[in-house]
């Protein structure tokens, strides 16, 4: 039996930004990892947003082989099937209006993940963490209704008053725990991936700094993400294991083995002599509403365990890492206040609700279902007129252009109704959004009222 501060079950980036937060406020904590390495189970590329940088200082030092910051993207409207060629594309760059700097001078940063992930290890250790790898942590040792710690599937016992779950979406920690046994089937969604194998110098030279393309059109769509030595392909806007078993058929593994067939795709494979790597198939929680049920005496489930992958893309690393970062700021706050009960973690709960990881939840259900409506036919429908209106008030060359541009009028009028059903899902997710902010600005004015009122007195003499 080794007794610690913290066991951190999960050697992924979630698990590790939680051990080097509490190892650097000097907790003595252990991850244990059920790879040979940590990423050995997650072998494909990804990409990690700028809000990562934000967050953690220690971002600015990433430096892994793969690493591509992508500083232009291109989004592919794809025709119908069995076309594979592009209707209408257009490039993509950082925005310029932005809230902090990193979100100006990069898109997201590509890589490959196991890389990732054993940098991260790395963190955690260099702060004093102790990583376990091999060790697939089996069950938990409960005090009453107080976890306090977990057992190896070697029968060893790693004994600590708070246990960080960020053991994935299929967390065996939250299950032995007695949280959750499982997700719901419209709560998990597949995802697959194929990853490619390519020369280096081959993809700078026909990539250049564009490293992701986003596809898009009627029941299709997906994306492909390149680094330094390789790039994946992923399959349509997420689809849940409900969609899977109601289609009777795998619709993500049809859908990735479709994108590879895109004419762009097959042109990059040819491009940079690519050979496939990896193929992958996995499941990724993907929730309508911000998940409560998180925590227990001396217990909190963090990243993909929480179900906190946003719920528009299911994006999930800097959640993970952000969940797992607040989470170890409650295990230093519950040791330096020597409570470790159900009631004092429910903190946890409370601040990843209102934090940035919580806040893209409340319009959780418009958002899930506005990504799902990206692959339908109105959207297309909305994207080949814009190419129709663009084409004929700027570019044509099929006739004269003031002929053209009388086309223009008619096009618009047949995206009304495209556009009404893109209200449907942007006004309740722009009205829930902006609330807070619509509070705070009437307020700040209702504490300026007494200033703006001294201001504006009349002149002397009441003139």
């Amino acid at each position: 039996m080794s007794n610690y501060d913290l066991v951190v079950v999960g050697g992924g980036p979630g698990g590790s930004a939680a051990a080097k937060e509490a190892a650097d406020a000097g907790l003595k904590v252990v991850i244990l990892e059920r790879g040979r390495f940590c990423g050995e189970k997650n072998s494909s590329g990804f990409g990690l947003a700028p809000k990562a940088a934000r967050d953690f200082d220690y971002i600015k030092d990433l430096d892994v082989p793969s690493l591509w910051p992508t500083k232009f993207g291109v989004m592919h409207i794809v025709e119908p099937t069995p076309s594979n060629s592009d209707r209408l594309t257009w490039g993509l760059t950082p925005p310029k209006r932005n809230s902090y700097p990193q979100a100006s001078e990069y898109m997201v940063q590509m890589m490959y993940r196991p890389e990732f992930d054993q940098w991260m290890a790395d963190k955690a250790t260099s702060a004093g963490a102790e990583l376990k790898l091999a060790t697939l942590a089996h069950d938990v040792i409960k005090d009453g209704e107080n976890i306090v710690g977990v057992v190896d599937h070697h029968g060893n016992e790693y004994r600590a008053p708070v246990v960080i779950a960020a053991d994935g979406a299929h967390s065996l920690m939250a299950n032995k725990a007695g949280i959750r046994k499982r997700w719901d089937k419209d709560q998990i969604v597949v995802l697959a991936t194929v990853d490619f194998e390519a020369d280096p110098e081959r993809i700078a030279e026909y990539c250049g700094d564009t490293n992701v393309n986003i596809f898009m059109g009627p029941d299709r769509g997906g994306y492909c993400t390149i680094c330094r030595d390789g790039f994946h392909i992923g399959s349509r806007p997420a689809k849940t294991l409900q969609n899977e078993i109601d289609a009777g058929r795998n619709l993500s593994t049809r859908s990735v083995i479709d994108n590879v067939q895109l004419d762009f795709i097959q042109r990059l494979i040819k491009a940079t002599r690519a050979r496939p790597r990896e193929f992958q198939l996995h499941f990724l929680p993907w929730l309508k509403t911000f998940n409560e049920r998180i925590y227990k005496g001396g217990l909190m489930l963090t990243g993909d365990a929480a179900g906190v992958p946003e719920p528009f893309m299911a994006e999930g690393v800097w959640q993970a890492m952000y969940s797992s970062r607040l989470a170890a700021q409650v295990a230093v706050r519950a040791h330096q206040d020597s409570d470790f009960s159900k009631e004092y973690f429910k903190q946890y709960m409370e601040e990843l609700k209102v934090s940035p990881v919580g806040v893209d939840f409340t319009s959780g259900t418009v958002l899930r279902d506005f990504f799902s409506a990206w692959t339908s036919q109105t959207f297309y429908d909305l994207f080949d007129n814009l190419a129709d209106a663009m084409f004929y008030s700027m570019l044509t060359f099929a006739e004269p252009h003031a002929h053209g541009m009388l086309r223009v009028p008619a096009i618009m009028v047949d995206m009304i109704p495209q556009l009404l059903f893109m209200s449907r899902y942007y006004f309740p997710i722009a009205e829930e959004a902006s609330r807070d902010k619509i509070k705070g600005f009437l307020a700040g004015t209702k504490m300026m009222a007494p200033m703006l009122k001294g201001m504006m007195q009349p002149p002397a003499g009441g003139e």
